[in-house]
């Protein structure tokens, strides 16, 4: 089964967010609920999507609030019984036809393929505002191409193959994983732009386009990095993350909002992360070994395909509970399944069955082979995760289960159930795990295990039918995963105190990945360029890595909010970033853009009795004299940074020449006098810094 489920996952990355295709002469019939001409005009409704009808060789668009067709483009007989996917983007209708290659366009006004073009089997093709694409994964060449027309527009770019599913941003941005790299390449008007790193080279990626932004999955290292314009955002996710297997963690092609929900094949690991803020939770959901396709995020809810059953699993993320699962097919088939203008919508390609799923999860089935849709086949129930695992043959148990579990009869005595649907979330400095409370009679209590000496737990117990069922726990240390069970406690017949606990929760961290600090300074000093910074929120013990780049270059880590670089000592034009380091992941870094000037120091001159010395407009012995200094020694001047200038022999010294200058200020005049005129620090002919900065 896993060999399987991998090899439909492996497929589905490579197409993404292709849609589907035809191929050949097209011959296109069009109708409107039965009724229309070639030459009409066809207004389809607003809120709606096109869909696949494989076996009838046709695509059709429904109407998401009525849930019934309202416009029909046939293909007959060459798309009928291939394997085709749809990309809509607004006004940008593109079918391809995944068997042959073969993409077409489609016009919704009139309801007629346009022009069709061969692209090559296995080519992403992709669309988004207002732009569009092809990605070749295998030769890795990326391509825009003009949404009407077919053709190439610009030129294209090479990545080293294979390359991962990509997506086009908010901007129209093409986003490319390239694993090869632990990459991810932006591709827009013909040129690459610099990739960002998001892994190790090799690393198994997963792009997700959340609310417009590229998000990358690391299921090697079990990160998530938020791509924006500053600095990634790079969350650790649990480390059951990398138990994804070959095929990689499941996560959705896009998402409309900044959640992105992630189902970790094998292990039933449900992680749901918020781009926004960097937090995520985490849930040890009991999901039978069917065969699921990449979760959907609807609201709060989290919808999980599962082709083995022909259904959604539904996930209520706020109340920690399952719902009652919405049947699709009732029977093992392919799903495609995205969420389009508020609206989840989930289609059976080969079949005639698709379903509409709004916000409150009131869902409504579609009949695709029919204009009007007066209902469909009496339905079997679906069985809750949790209730036991499909029946050896693979097709999904007969059981059914209401959304809310209720009671169970239990013979006096009788232990139990297990706390269910234990989730963890972490916070800053606390660690928070919610579960189901256990059905059974005589439940005393709930209580948590596995609590390491150290860490507060509160409340200390949960009693019967109290609520909430969470626990908090704080303290621990932020580099460290921690992993909890909840107990149930209960008296058996001979009146003694018993428990059964959970299994144990997906692993959790006392922190959360850091946000943005605020209040980012720098000042010169005579000990170097100061740089501080406002402290990050996050919890755990938290470090900084500050880059900075200018006349003098460079980086560091440190733990403290400020730091004062002593190898910064020269004017000019500075960019400094500070980017928070915790183990709960890497935050979004401020950036400062500042000019740094050195500060003005006072020394006295030197070597200048019973003669002269000359202040310079430049630091030149042959530029012109701003100031003449007669016989001063040991008076004060202000000393403002040294500066390497033309070379200079005093005229009678053989041991007074060199290259170095040094800015002064002399009773109002301001210039260069040679090195040796002023006792500033160390040897006259080298730079002193950082007491007295380059100029």
């Amino acid at each position: 089964m896993r060999t399987a489920v991998q090899g439909w996952f492996r497929r589905d990355r490579l197409t993404g967010q292709v849609a589907a295709g035809l191929v050949g002469v097209l011959v296109v019939a069009a109708a409107v609920y039965g009724v229309g001409i070639a030459s009409a005009e066809y207004r389809l409704a607003d809120v709606g999507a096109w869909l696949t009808a494989k076996s009838r060789g046709a695509v059709v668009h429904v109407n998401g609030p009525a849930a019934k067709v309202d416009g029909k483009a046939g293909v007959i007989p060459h798309m009928r019984g291939h394997n085709v996917k749809i990309v809509q983007d607004g006004a940008t209708i593109l079918i391809v036809d995944l068997d042959t290659g073969v993409v077409s366009r489609l016009d919704p006004s009139q309801l007629s393929i346009g022009q069709s073009r061969s692209l090559g089997r296995g080519v992403q093709v992709l669309a988004g505002a207002g732009k569009a694409y092809t990605v070749d994964s295998v030769k890795g060449v990326v391509q825009q191409i003009d949404p009407v027309g077919l053709t190439p527009v610009g030129a294209s770019a090479t990545l080293p193959p294979v390359l991962g599913q990509a997506g086009v941003d908010g901007t129209g941005t093409l986003w490319v994983p390239v694993s090869q790299k632990g990459e991810v390449a932006a591709f827009r008007d013909g040129a690459l732009q610099p990739p960002v790193r998001v892994g190790a080279p090799g690393a198994g990626l997963a792009l997700t386009i959340a609310a417009g932004h590229p998000v990358v999955t690391d299921s090697t290292a079990a990160t998530a990095t938020v791509v924006r314009s500053g600095s990634p955002l790079t969350i650790a996710l649990p480390t059951t993350v990398r138990r994804a297997g070959r095929g990689g963690v499941l996560a959705p092609a896009h998402t409309e909002g900044r959640i992105v929900p992630l189902l970790v094949p094998g292990t039933g690991s449900l992680v749901t992360v918020d781009t926004d803020t960097g937090r995520y939770s985490s849930a040890r959901l009991p999901m039978p070994r069917h065969r699921y396709r990449p979760p959907q995020v609807l609201g709060a809810k989290v919808y999980i395909p599962d082709e083995t059953a022909g259904a959604l699993i539904v996930y209520d993320s706020a109340a920690n509970r399952f719902d009652r699962p919405v049947p699709v097919t009732n029977r093992p088939a392919r799903l495609d399944v995205f969420v389009k203008d508020g609206l989840l919508w989930a289609n059976d390609p080969a079949g005639p069955n698709a379903v509409v799923v709004d916000r409150g999860n009131a869902h409504r089935g579609v009949d695709k082979y029919r204009d009007r849709v007066a209902g469909g086949p009496r339905r079997r129930t679906i069985p809750l995760p949790g209730d036991g695992d499909a029946p050896p043959s693979g097709r999904p148990s007969p059981r059914g289960t209401p959304a809310a579990p209720p009671s169970r009869p239990a013979a006096p005595g009788a232990p139990p159930s297990a706390p269910g649907n234990v989730s963890v979330a972490p916070g800053a400095g606390t660690m928070r795990i919610d579960f189901q409370p256990s059905r059974g009679d005589g439940i005393a209590g709930y209580v948590l295990k596995d609590v390491p000496s150290g860490l507060s737990v509160s409340p200390s117990a949960i009693a019967p039918g109290a609520g909430p069922f969470t626990f908090t726990v704080a303290g621990g240390d932020c580099g460290t995963e921690y992993r909890f069970r909840v107990a149930v406690r209960y008296r058996d017949g001979r009146g003694r105190t018993r428990e059964v606990p959970s299994a144990a929760s997906d692993p959790v961290r006392p922190c959360v990945t850091p946000g943005t600090p605020t209040g980012l300074a720098a000042k010169a000093t005579a000990s170097g360029a100061q740089v501080s910074w406002t402290a990050a929120p996050g919890g755990g013990s938290t470090s900084y890595r500050l880059t900075w780049t200018g006349p003098v270059s460079g980086g560091k880590t440190v733990t403290a909010t400020s730091a004062t670089l002593a190898d910064v000592w020269s004017n000019g034009d500075y960019t400094f970033s500070v980017t928070p380091v915790n183990g709960a992941g890497t935050g979004a870094g401020a950036t400062l853009g500042t000019t740094l000037t050195g500060p003005a120091g006072t020394y006295a001159v030197t070597r200048n009795g019973g003669s002269d010395g000359y202040i310079k407009a430049e630091a030149s012995h042959t530029s012109s004299t701003v100031a003449t200094m007669r016989d001063n020694n040991g008076e004060n001047v202000t000393v403002h940074c040294k500066k390497q200038g033309s070379y200079y022999q005093h005229p009678s010294d053989s041991n007074l020449a060199g290259d170095m200058y040094t800015k002064i200020t002399w009773q109002g005049h301001t210039g260069y006098v040679i090195g040796y005129l002023v006792g500033t620090p160390g040897a006259w002919t080298s730079f002193s810094g950082p007491a007295v900065w380059k100029c």
